[in-house]
């Protein structure tokens, strides 16, 4: 089958969000990035790269098996090395698609993290710094090592995915990814089923949310346990009802001052306070 040609774009570095080692700045973008796990169908699948290569032999389901069970992504690329001269008959025509369904299924399950690295990157272009592949990443110009050429083909998808997260980041359509409509698009020869996320970041966000309740308002303090303080904070209690609580305080302790109208503030959270969805 005679490869398409694919166009080549020219990239100056100094302007560019760059990737090559995973342990860089952007190395995250990276499909050999671990820190960003998958789970497909049930199988739990350490990297981008490992359930991107298992598709390239939904027929061979031994070899899927080998790729899955690697523990780091390069090898998982290398067992399916051996292979390739029998891989899916439409391949090159379903590369592209295939990848770009994995880098949707990484940002799903890995909204939070995947999500900031994509902020990160901002309107810049993003480009895979690579020694000899020009067709996923470019290379590097001889005579000026600030110049990359190539198709960047892996850059442009995640370009086109940090355009998808920006526009969607605040709905559920973020979080739910379906199967390709491809030919046997299948995992362990079960076909890959709709990615739906919703529930479990619900669940993740309210984990991680923090929950203030105060029992004894006459004991706590300021000065000793600190304010309580949460993302995008609101005001809870106004300043007026604050004053009101020390006037009160201070009657009951028949404690005067000159000083200032009060020593001690006592807040009255809002019970089960918690930081709203953004959707």
């Amino acid at each position: 089958m005679e490869t398409k040609k694919h166009e080549n774009k020219i990239y100056n570095a100094t302007e560019s969000c760059i990737f090559r080692k995973t342990k860089e700045l952007y190395g995250g973008l990276s499909n050999m990035a671990s820190g960003f796990p998958l789970k497909v169908n049930g199988v739990h699948i350490l990297t981008s790269e490992a359930i991107y290569q298992a598709c390239r032999f939904p027929h061979l389901i031994d070899v899927q098996e080998k790729i899955i069970k690697e523990k780091s992504p390069m090898s998982a690329k290398m067992v399916g090395k051996p292979f390739r001269s029998n891989s899916r008959a439409d391949w090159d025509d379903t590369r592209i698609k295939i990848m770009r369904w994995c880098l949707r299924v990484k940002l799903a399950q890995n909204f939070i993290e995947f999500g900031k690295l994509l902020e990160s990157t901002f309107d810049k272009p993003i480009v895979e710094d690579s020694s000899k592949d020009d067709f996923w990443g470019a290379i590097r110009d001889k005579q000026d090592e600030n110049i990359l050429r190539g198709t960047n083909a892996l850059g442009r998808l995640l370009m086109e995915l940090r355009q998808f997260y920006n526009d969607k980041r605040y709905t559920y359509e973020i979080f739910v990814v379906e199967p390709l409509n491809i030919l046997d698009f299948k995992l362990f020869g079960k076909y890959i089923d709709t990615i739906d996320e919703r529930e479990s970041f619900i669940s993740t966000i309210k984990k991680s949310t923090r929950y203030f309740e105060v029992e004894n308002l006459k004991t706590w303090t300021p000065k000793e346990k600190g304010y309580p303080k949460v993302e995008n904070e609101q005001t809870i209690v106004s300043e007026p009802e604050i004053k009101q609580e020390n006037k009160e305080q201070e009657k009951i302790t028949k404690k005067k001052t000159t000083k200032s109208k009060s020593t001690k503030k006592n807040c009255n959270l809002k019970e089960d306070y918690q930081i709203p969805l953004p959707f």
